[in-house]
């Protein structure tokens, strides 16, 4: 029977007091001399505890090699009292301490107590056991267990370092996004010797969770006001200056909690975890000790709760705590409560990386799982991260993984993702099992209210009764603290609470693939937030991207100069530094944009790394082959070129020279300013060709500058029309259609005003849209700059403000429709959005986008409101928008931004965000993009091509005198929908050597069909083996078909739209 209106109202009145009142009970802030909170430690002796410090002199953030704990044990040390403040942002400090337990100690459970105000790490004989950190409420980590039970009158020594940055770096006052500041100290609060009250302990949990149910439970349950009678029952009975009442109230308290649930209750799967930001407020060096303090500490709590289960990923923190703190590494290894998950080198963007980037994530993180922690994982575990690209899907299952856990899209601003638990389908039809944590965090504090919402929020009860529940006070490391654990252990079976279990995540993910009819999600998983991280850091992104080039390259040629030359030693082990360089600054909150400026320091550095090093060795492999094919020691021919294609397909370019040779026109450099001639030049697929420099063909090209402003550029394929610099006709000839709508103007450069909500280097709102100015070029600044025969342009600037500027040569070659905008920026904004938009003749409902081994449609209109959130969207080398026979492409070197609104195809150039780095972006910039019109929609086109040709240059080296080389092509496809990736040696064994014998070819579908391939090559191959992403055979059919003579043979195989596929060639 109901309860009556009247007394349901009376009694929720006085449940708002008995809970106010329970609060106070155990509140921090309020009576702590009088009330439960305050009778936590019985005694504090700071008497007990003698210290003495040194102080590290060098305070650089970046330095990667911070002093370890046996250099620091060679250092002087000197007396220290309390209250001394240490200083200045980023620096460390040792502290030796000598602790005497006083004998009348004795049988008491006994803490150290320690509060610097910052992070630290207390040592034991050398070793990292536990963290220190000084914040408040939870996530305080004070207190470090001494004995369970003491005899008294021990001594102790052991060691702490003492970081001077908090758990979120050292953020200006005001807010944790803040850009950081260099003088920031931490004062030593506390350090004493202190007993824990047992029962007082034990029934503040109790309270802890009894309150929560209180609050949390639906008022219709008769468990509810059970609680809130228990609560003033307990606050009733416990006098704490009398120690009895204490444990008569446990009494109260245990006789409420033991009250067990059924079995039909919703489970959820409890797992600690740290999430570990490589880097974002604080930089690398400081995650290297952020690591050792969080599973220190976490090794010492899963002795002290034997029911905890820890979860870790990121193969790169595991490589770096294997490195500078070898014995936590062991004890790691040997701890079966401490599961390592994930399969990747870092917790990367899924965004921006290319795809073959995603592979080698999982390639160095899988390897390193299996060969240093004895097994590979077998779920893909991403909770952070701005979005999921629609070919991860089959890069996971291609890992040896078939669970995919997330959390971050509950965060979307529009639209809430319709299932927790669910089967993903990518972009080829892989499908993965997939859980979103219902609790919309992934750091829980294990509280009654993320216990419930866990439940009431589970979007697909009707075929799941299970759940995860991620807990942490994470983003900075730390990990699960006491409080939370002690919380887990009263709710594993709680009556009218979910049955809470901790196990690791491959258990959890067990259990659920046995549930029935699971849900569908087909493609990307967009994540509605973040838009922004597209574009900020903009040099970060164009250095990532040039160096997964440089790589792939660098594997190629190097391949190639093998079969040359057997003397040649493939690089491996420096590709493998390399490419975890690359990888490391993939991770979600780098390559974004979103950390602070120290971390970009080293990001820059890295980059200045791969492409030094990077460079170094493509010369070392390019010199070996043209010194086979063209004559080693000879002397160099000024009008002869040898052209060396890194991609699977015939090319002919017009590029620049290499310095000293001539060709039929000379030029300067637009960005380096550098003279160089002009050359006509052409390659075979993955090959090389010598040819003569000075070949002109016919085109018709022409350009031409009246005195009424109007710029004509024209070639046998397009003709471009300016006016006073703005372009207002650009007609596809052989179609004659027009590309830009009539009376608008394409290339024309937009400032939005970029003022988000909160997060600034992450979001651009979609009302950023509704303010915006139109920048104008400065007509008297045009001037033609290159009249042919290869190639002709012309220059402008255009004025943002007194502080900002652009310079932009645009150029049209004979052989190419595409018109080229070679750009630079010199950009000194703040808070203002810099695009650039073609308002193209075309008419279509959705644009396609070049991502990760294939393109993705996405809606050009707001229909729906999930339409209206793609207002910004991540592409690759291209978006297109087509109708039917003809198309409009616009290609970038560098950028990753894109919006299409109607008709208008807009690209996204630079940001000028303030936190939490306050120059972000502000500089120079160079980039380069092309408007490209076309016959047909983009697989007509071949866009993916056409993509990869804009982004891969040939590359030219001078030919030497009285020798012409050899075509040379090692690999080329018949079938004109498959982009062969990359060509490179086997990983090999994980405990063992790679092989020169075996070479690694890896492919994919382009433009969505299928049907059989064959691969041309020039090497005798023994056999040919089909093998998944991590170079392990598979049973998918391949045919090898040797020619008759014994040189070379085709490789015959079928695919699927969008299929990867890796092959192992062994010679």
């Amino acid at each position: 029977q109901a309860m009556p209106k009247d007394k349901l109202l009376r009694n929720q009145k006085l449940k708002a007091i008995i809970i106010e009142r329970s609060e106070k009970f155990v509140s921090r802030d309020y009576w702590k001399d009088v009330n439960l909170f305050g009778l936590l430690y019985k005694e504090r002796r700071p008497e007990c505890v003698k210290l003495s410090v040194f102080s590290v002199p060098d305070t650089d953030v970046n330095r990667t090699d911070k002093m370890l704990y046996a250099e620091a044990m060679k250092q002087e040390f000197v007396p220290v009292e309390l209250g001394k403040s240490f200083g200045p942002s980023w620096s460390s400090h040792w502290f030796k301490v000598h602790i005497t337990i006083p004998p009348e100690f004795k049988g008491e459970r006994v803490h150290f107590i320690w509060d610097n105000s910052s992070e630290a790490i207390l040592f034991r004989d050398g070793v990292p056991v536990q963290a220190f950190y000084g914040a408040t409420g939870d996530d305080r980590r004070e207190e470090y267990l001494l004995s369970t039970c003491a005899e008294g009158g021990e001594t102790l020594e052991f060691v702490i370092e003492m970081s001077c940055n908090g758990m979120f770096g050292n953020p200006a006052p005001g807010g944790f996004l803040n850009a950081p500041v260099d003088d920031l100290t931490f004062t030593l609060n506390h350090a004493e010797v202190s007993v824990l009250n047992v029962p007082a302990w034990n029934l503040f949990w109790d309270f802890d969770i009894i309150l929560g149910m209180a609050k949390e439970l639906p008022e219709e349950s008769s468990r509810c006001w059970e609680a809130v009678a228990t609560l003033e029952k307990i606050c009733n009975t416990c006098w704490p200056d009398v120690p009895e009442t204490i444990e008569a109230a446990l009494e109260i308290s245990n006789k409420f909690l033991q009250k067990k649930n059924g079995e039909s209750q919703h489970r959820i799967t409890a797992c600690g975890h740290c999430h570990i930001d490589t880097a974002w407020l604080w930089p690398y060096s400081e995650t290297r000790r952020k690591c050792a303090r969080s599973w220190s500490t976490q090794l010492t709590l899963m002795d002290e709760y034997p029911q905890y289960v820890f979860a870790a990923s990121q193969a790169q923190q595991f490589s770096w705590v294997q490195t500078n703190y070898p014995e936590l590494f062991q004890k790691i290894l040997q701890h079966p409560r401490f599961i390592h998950t994930g399969g990747t080198w870092v917790e990367m963007d899924c965004n921006i990386p290319s795809g073959e980037s995603l592979v080698r994530q999982f390639l160095y993180g899988q390897r390193f799982f299996e060969k240093e922690m004895g097994s590979k994982c077998t779920e893909f575990w991403l909770p952070d991260t701005f979005g999921y690209c629609s070919q991860l899907p089959q890069i996971v299952r291609g890992s040896g993984m078939e669970y995919f856990l997330t959390q971050k899209l509950s965060w979307n601003l529009i639209n809430k993702y319709p299932h927790n638990t669910f089967m993903w389908q990518g972009l080829d039809g892989t499908k993965v099992l997939c859980h979103f944590p219902p609790a919309d965090t992934y750091c829980s504090s294990v509280s009654v209210k993320d216990i419930t919402h866990t439940v009431n929020n589970h979007k697909n009860k009707l075929t799941s009764n299970n759940s995860m529940l991620l807990f942490v006070f994470g983003d900075g490391g730390g990990g699960p603290t006491r409080p939370l654990l002690e919380r887990l252990k009263r709710m594993e079976n709680t009556d009218q609470l979910p049955i809470v279990e901790c196990k690791p995540p491959r258990q959890f993910f067990d259990s659920i693939k046995k549930e029935e009819n699971h849900p569908l999600w087909v493609g990307e998983l967009f994540f509605e937030l973040h838009n922004g991280t597209y574009t900020t850091q903009a040099l970060c992104k164009k250095f990532n991207r040039k160096s997964e080039f440089l790589l792939t390259n660098v594997e190629f040629f190097s391949v190639l100069a093998k079969l040359k030359d057997s003397a040649f030693n493939y690089p491996k082990e420096e590709l493998d530094r390399l490419w975890k360089l690359v990888l490391l600054n993939q991770f979600h909150d780098v390559i974004p944009g979103t950390s602070i400026g120290a971390v970009y320091v080293d990001a820059h550095n890295h980059y200045k790394d791969i492409q030094l090093s990077g460079s170094a060795l493509l010369h070392k492999a390019l010199a070996i082959i043209d010194g086979s094919c063209s004559g080693e020691g000879r002397e160099t021919e000024a009008d002869s070129v040898v052209i060396h294609n890194p991609l699977g397909w015939t090319r002919t370019a017009i590029q620049e020279l290499p310095e000293g040779l001539t060709g039929p026109q000379k030029t300067k450099h637009f960005f380096t300013d550098r003279e160089h001639y002009l050359g006509h030049v052409s390659a075979p697929s993955l090959g090389c060709h010598q040819e003569k420099t000075s070949f002109v063909p016919e085109g018709g090209l022409s350009i031409n500058l009246g005195d009424d402003g109007v710029l004509v550029m024209q070639n046998s394929f397009v003709e471009a029309t300016w006016v006073n610099g703005l372009l207002t006709s650009f007609k596809y000839l052989d179609l004659d259609r027009e590309t830009i709508e009539p009376g608008k103007f394409g290339n024309s450069f937009v400032i939005f005003e970029d003022l988000p909500f909160f997060w600034d280097a992450w979001d651009c709102m979609i009302y950023h849209l509704d303010k915006r100015r139109t920048l104008t070029p400065s007509a008297s600044s045009i001037r033609i700059v290159e009249e042919g025969p290869l190639r002709v342009s012309f220059e402008m600037t255009v004025d943002i403000s007194a502080v900002s500027k652009i310079r932009q040569r645009v150029s049209l070659d004979v052989i190419s429709a595409s018109l080229v905008f070679d750009t630079v920026v010199d950009w000194h904004e703040n808070r203002k959005f810099l695009k650039v938009e073609f308002p193209v003749d075309v008419m279509s409902e959705q644009a396609i986008y070049s991502v990760q081994f294939g393109h993705t449609p996405r809606p050009t209109n707001t229909n729906t409101s999930w339409d209206m959130a793609k207002f910004e969207v991540c592409g690759h080398h291209w978006a297109d928008l087509n109708e039917y026979g003809f198309g409009v492409a616009l290609l970038n070197d560098s950028k990753y931004g894109y919006a299409c609104q109607g008709n208008v195809l807009r690209l996204s150039l630079l940001r000028s965000s303030k936190q939490p780095d306050a120059e972000a972006d502000m500089g120079t910039h160079t980039f380069t993009y092309a408007l490209y019109p076309h016959k047909g929609d983009h697989r007509e086109a071949n866009l993916a091509r056409v993509g990869y040709n804009f982004n891969q240059p040939l590359i030219l080296t001078p030919a030497q005198k009285e020798r012409n080389a050899n075509d040379t092509s090692i690999f080329s496809v018949v079938q004109e929908n498959i982009v062969i990736e990359n060509v490179k040696r086997e990983e090999g064994p994980i405990h063992g050597e790679a092989s020169d014998k075996v070479i690694v070819v890896r492919l994919w579908e382009s433009l969505g069909g299928r049907g059989p391939v064959e691969l041309i090559t020039q090497l005798p191959f023994q056999k040919v083996i089909a093998c998944n992403l991590l170079e392990e055979d598979t049973e998918e059919k391949v045919e090898w078909l040797a020619n008759e003579e014994g040189l070379g043979g085709k490789i015959k195989f079928r695919i699927t739209p969008f299929k990867i596929v890796t092959l192992k060639c062994i010679l």
